[in-house]
């Protein structure tokens, strides 16, 4: 079914264009899924016919996002940044894969650049966490005016929310745009070279620098209250357990994991109450791969 995706997709322009524009639409009451799915069409094109057909793609959907934002609220910085990350950072990161041929190497490219992301936001902003707290108490009011209780104390909630929101986010779009990499990726790779996509995904690797990082990022997290360490911690987390789901998928090629697992894990991925234990799993697996698996292993 996916190869008929991939050959309809690039069978001709308009279709692709078509398939963008309303996989952007879609984005706007199911996020996660469309917002893959464009990228992952801007991605393929980039990967299959160059960088400026892909850069079409992602002006078609960005386009559709960004006029039926306009009709409800105003336009702004944040609503910029948000359509550039989502929408056309998966075109540069599929044409780096165009040039340089090395999914590993757009993987730690993706992890490097939400950081850096990250880093400015806190650099520009006054207060960024305390720009969340007013927002947070609207929702929470209407949560109680909806009947909705939550245990615990209000202000020490309120608080821990406010300060790992933009942390959030940022793992958040790093899953989004990795993963339109991924499937777009996979889509080339059924037109073009069957088979190829499942062994380089399961070699992705932070490496020893981006992984000793990691490591003093996690320790600084535990010793300090800085709400930009904390932040960069949920990044490295998210990065982390796509390796870590990679190790999954290498676990299972050479037979130590059974399929069924697998299945699992992705079921996991999607119950959303379970959804944050099974990605701190799959990260605290993929920190153990880092270190522990050979750098000359192949599958």
């Amino acid at each position: 079914m996916h190869r008929a995706i991939a050959v309809w997709l690039t069978g001709h322009p308009w279709r692709a264009i078509f398939a963008s524009a309303i996989s952007g639409a879609l984005s706007l009451q199911m996020p996660l899924p469309f917002l893959i799915v464009a990228g992952a069409i801007a991605v393929l094109v980039a990967l299959r016919f160059g960088t400026r057909h892909a850069i079409t793609m992602a002006v078609a959907s960005a386009a559709v996002v960004v006029g039926i934002m306009l009709s409800a609220v105003a336009p702004s910085l944040w609503m910029a940044t948000a359509v550039a990350v989502l929408f056309f950072g998966p075109v540069l990161l599929g044409s780096l894969l165009r040039q340089r041929g090395s999914l590993n190497l757009v993987f730690q490219v993706a992890m490097l650049a939400m950081a850096v992301l990250l880093i400015l936001v806190f650099v520009s902003l006054a207060d960024p966490v305390g720009m969340w707290r007013g927002q947070i108490e609207t929702v929470w009011a209407s949560m109680a005016n909806a009947g909705l209780r939550i245990e615990g104390d209000r202000d020490v909630i309120i608080a821990a929310w406010s300060r790992t929101m933009w942390g959030a986010l940022a793992a958040l779009a790093l899953g989004t745009v990795f993963g339109s990499v991924l499937l777009g990726r996979w889509w080339q790779s059924l037109l073009d070279t069957p088979g190829s996509f499942g062994i380089e995904y399961r070699q992705l690797r932070l490496g020893r620098a981006l992984g000793t990082a990691t490591t003093v990022l996690f320790i600084v997290a535990l010793l300090t209250d800085s709400a930009l360490v904390a932040s960069l911690a949920w990044v490295a987390f998210a990065a982390l357990a796509f390796q870590g789901l990679a190790a999954a998928h290498r676990s299972k090629a050479v037979g130590r994991l059974d399929r069924g697992w697998l299945v699992a894990i992705y079921v996991l991925l999607i119950v959303l109450p379970v959804t944050s234990i099974v990605v701190f799993m799959l990260a605290i697996w993929g920190f153990a791969d880092n270190w522990l698996r050979p750098r000359t292993h192949t599958v």
